[in-house]
């Protein structure tokens, strides 16, 4: 074999190991929420003064919301290797369709979070609908 092949092939050895080793450490997959219990821990983590009396969970448990007994409702979604959370307020959009609920935060940042609540889905559309309406309306 000339030196470029054994070149290539030792090239195609360190990636393939590289890889292996990523997969093994689960490296570049998405977070996910196991349970309502982490859930409420992460929406504690991302705002302290938030305390979930109830949670609701994406199916593929990459997104959650959350609400407290104030009616302040918090999503998350995945940031990177960890979960960001955004209460919910005035100009928030809401759209569910099928057991997808589309939300589209105020905070335009945050970007868009998609998830799958099943037959709790025009539920929970209904209760963030209602961050439309003024306080004092």
């Amino acid at each position: 074999m000339d030196s470029q092949t054994l070149q290539l092939i030792g090239s195609l050895a360190a990636i393939l190991v590289l890889a292996g080793i990523a997969w093994v450490l689960r490296l570049g997959q998405t977070p996910r929420i196991e349970g309502e219990a982490r859930a409420v821990a992460l929406a504690r983590e991302a705002d302290s003064g938030f305390d979930p009396v109830e949670a609701a969970l994406s199916g593929d448990g990459a997104a959650a919301l959350l609400a407290d007994s104030q009616g302040r409702i918090m999503v998350l979604r995945p940031h990177g290797t960890h979960f960001a959370g955004r209460i919910l307020d005035h100009g928030t959009r809401a759209a569910a369709e099928g057991g997808m609920l589309t939300i589209i935060p105020a905070d335009r940042r945050y970007g868009p979070v998609t998830l799958d609540l099943g037959d709790s889905a025009q539920a929970w559309e209904s209760r963030i609908q209602t961050l439309q309406r003024p306080l004092n309306a």
